[in-house]
């Protein structure tokens, strides 16, 4: 099973990799938004969290970088691994929010 330290160093990797690509992107590179967005979603990071969830029983929904988690008696769970703006600027998530919500899935 992934545990939530092992999550924490993906997320690491993640944002040391992506940093460089959301500061391009957020100053007018928009061409790259969707090649950043479509790598950011296969990366080891968010595998690594869908395959968490699912571990602990709950669905997988992918919106626009921010994964949707449900179980069938629980109200749904947002798990916004990076924001995107209405203007498409991109911001990771700080880990202390991501383990949060990784916390209530944990819980169940």
């Amino acid at each position: 099973m992934v545990s939530i330290d092992e999550i924490e160093g993906s997320f690491r990797k993640f944002r040391s990799q992506f940093w460089e690509d959301v500061v391009e992107v957020n100053i007018e590179k928009r061409e790259k938004f969707e090649k950043v967005k479509a790598r950011m979603m296969e990366s080891d990071y968010f595998k690594m969290v869908k395959q968490f969830a699912e571990e602990r029983g709950w669905k997988i929904k992918d919106e626009n970088l921010t994964l949707m988690v449900q179980k069938e008696d629980k109200d749904p769970l947002e798990l916004p691994l990076v924001s995107i703006t209405e203007d498409n600027k991109m911001f990771i998530q700080p880990w202390s929010r991501v383990m949060k919500e990784l916390g209530k899935i944990e819980e169940g």
